[in-house]
């Protein structure tokens, strides 16, 4: 049987509803690092049911947004609205890098590129070498 139509629900102003937007987002920038609900659920220290009620549109758990933002790496402001800068702000507390696995800081590390991989490298070799 063929689809006579689909409905999709919007506000007065004509606009997707804010949450389906939210859920939308969450879940292009969860699938753009290939990542299962499960496996941001983990990040972000919530629940997989949380992260699939939120992509439906079904959860208002703003109390996550936070978590999920950080463990996405995007501006949080920009997941619930869709407003402003997608990427995190830098925090200017003097970090180099801050990582939450070691898969992690090594993609953090090639993204500095060669000469400071290089550098850091010769770092923990002195630093070894002073060890023994």
């Amino acid at each position: 049987m063929p689809i006579e139509a689909i409905c999709i629900p919007v506000s007065l102003s004509g606009k997707l509803p804010a949450m389906s937007a939210l859920g939308t987002r969450i879940k292009a920038e969860r699938e753009r690092r290939g990542w299962s609900q499960a496996a941001l659920a983990q990040r972000a220290g919530i629940s997989q049911t949380t992260v699939a009620d939120l992509e439906r549109g079904t959860s208002a758990a703003t109390t996550k947004l936070i978590p999920i933002a950080r463990a996405l790496k995007v501006n949080p402001n920009w997941l619930e609205t869709g407003q402003g800068p997608r990427d995190t702000i830098p925090s200017g507390d003097g970090r180099y890098v801050c990582a939450d696995t070691p898969e992690e800081l090594a993609e953090q590390l090639l993204a500095k590129g060669n000469d400071d991989i290089a550098h850091l490298w010769q770092l923990i070799l002195t630093l070894k070498d002073r060890q023994n």
